[in-house]
């Protein structure tokens, strides 16, 4: 059975569930976006464990522990490297993450657009393309749950009518 598709808008940091992903690098360095608010909100330990796991390269994705996050683990989905992000590195990407989740036993996961900050593309593009694996991944079938975080409140609002059309 597809997972449940919702959308919350705020810090994905404080999501509750099993895994949160990040729009990694591909040293997956928490240095900046999504990674620095994990490494400030989980503390050093996440940090840690990605020096030990890196490099990835773009459209693959790495797992760890989440520190004082209110999940079990962080899955870092690289999607920045040393050439500009596309659409086809943030839909391996999004495969990569969802395959981690399911091969941990994560069902409820948390993932912000991806790409549609420091990658540049619009909320609509990104998530388009995340959507697009999303429903047609057999490895999602497995989840309960992906919860697609907006952190403003207009790319919550446009996923949310994203999600009406599909």
């Amino acid at each position: 059975m597809p997972p449940r598709i919702r959308v919350r808008q705020g810090d994905i940091t404080t999501f509750e569930g099993d895994a949160i992903v990040n729009p990694a690098n591909e040293q997956l360095r928490l240095d900046v976006g999504v990674g620095g608010a994990i490494r400030q909100a989980g503390g050093p330990s996440i940090q840690q464990a990605c020096d030990r796991h890196g490099p990835v390269p773009a459209g693959d994705a790495a797992i760890t522990t989440a520190g004082k996050l209110g999940v079990r683990h962080v899955i870092h989905a690289a999607i920045m490297g040393e050439e500009r992000t596309s659409l086809e590195t943030i839909r391996r990407a999004t495969a990569s993450a969802i395959r981690l989740a399911v091969e941990h036993g994560d069902t409820r996961v948390a993932m912000p657009v991806l790409g549609s900050g420091l990658g540049r593309w619009s909320v609509r593009d990104a998530a388009r393309a995340m959507l697009d694996v999303i429903q047609t991944s057999r490895d999602a079938d497995e989840l309960d749950v992906i919860v697609l975080f907006g952190y403003r409140a207009d790319d919550a609002d446009e996923l949310e009518q994203m999600l009406e059309r599909s």
